[in-house]
């Protein structure tokens, strides 16, 4: 695919961007402002500027350098009044339900958010700002039980669990979009990431939280953990932001794009790693309670795409992200209750 750069990126919408991805994806878009970097419209004579907006339904957020909208995705009326509003040039559509195992266990909210919601968005952008490029942050759990050990933008799509199915539709109501209203919309499919700051609900931040907490006394040195052998391609967040940022100058309209670090780890082995940096020795016990009703066993992607098209690579290793994940959580377990 070609690369195409985009000028005049003048305004920027963040939906979810209270969220994990969203908040380093905020920070990343606020750096590359400072530094008048090509993402920025030139404007002879001063320095590049971009007027970043997010939209979040999480009441009093606010973030540096942001235009905070305070609505909640499901309402059409608000959605509106917002994309009216600030008309953008480019939006990052991140706004989810984006835990498998919540899905399962609340399958309306996850339907209502991530296909209602995105409906919303791209009505209201079709309508106000016809023009904007619209990144639809789609999922690599779309991919199912393929059959291939690394899967590409042209692997066939099989949806196994409500917060797929909800991702599919999404994608399919982009392209309805692009095609009947041609809508600028890019398709990126992310494999799984984490690091600093993700919610407990995730395996990684899970593990990290448990030992932060048995390091500090605050539970028996054991850990409780589901499926061990399920095998994940796992990025670091600020690789991915980083990713975003570049996709939204230079993708293709209508493109497809795996986010992905095309490196293979078993649960097992983030396991171990961050075992092995624990200060104290903790046993491990299998909690069936931890178990998805159906799990992906393989789930790993292929990024040439993204590597030949755009030049990305991973800056962060696993080691240094699951570092930093558990140093997060070192510090802020003392301000977390429960379980």
């Amino acid at each position: 695919m070609s690369q195409r750069p985009r000028p005049n990126m003048k305004k920027i919408l963040i939906t979810g961007c209270s969220g994990f991805l969203g908040s380093f994806l905020n920070q990343k878009l606020l750096k590359v402002r400072e530094r008048a970097e090509p993402f920025l419209e030139k404007v002879p004579g001063r320095r590049g500027q971009n007027d970043v907006h997010g939209i979040t339904e999480i009441a009093g957020y606010e973030s540096p350098g942001i235009t905070v909208h305070h609505v909640d995705i499901r309402d059409r009326e608000k959605v509106f009044s917002a994309v009216e509003a600030i008309k953008p040039d480019v939006t990052f559509h991140l706004a989810a339900v984006a835990n498998v195992g919540y899905s399962w266990k609340n399958q309306a909210p996850t339907y209502e958010i991530n296909f209602i919601g995105s409906s919303n968005l791209l009505e209201a952008v079709a309508e106000f700002s016809p023009g904007s490029r619209v990144l639809l942050m789609s999922s690599a759990e779309l991919y199912g039980k393929s059959q291939k050990d690394v899967m590409d933008e042209d692997t066939p799509t099989d949806a196994r669990n409500p917060y797929a199915l909800s991702k599919k539709a999404m994608e399919m109501l982009g392209d309805l979009y692009l095609d009947a209203k041609r809508l600028d919309i890019i398709k990126l499919r992310s494999f799984n990431f984490t690091g600093p700051g993700q919610d407990r609900k995730f395996v990684a931040s899970d593990f990290s939280f448990q030992i932060a907490q048995i390091e500090k006394g605050k539970r028996e040195p054991v850990i409780r953990v589901g499926n061990l052998s399920a095998v994940r391609d796992i990025s670091d967040v600020r690789d991915i932001a980083r990713f975003l940022a570049v996709i939204a100058e230079k993708g293709e309209p209508g493109g497809v794009y795996n986010l992905c670090s095309g490196h293979a780890y078993s649960i097992r082995e983030l396991l171990d790693i961050l075992l092995s940096l624990a200060a104290v020795k903790i046993e491990v016990v299998v909690d069936k309670d931890k178990f998805r009703p159906i799990d992906v066993p393989r789930l790993v992607g292929d990024n040439r795409r993204v590597r030949e098209t755009f030049g990305l690579h991973p800056e962060y290793s696993i080691e240094q992200t699951l570092t930093d994940l558990l140093k997060y959580w070192r510090q802020r377990v003392d301000l977390v209750s429960g379980e």
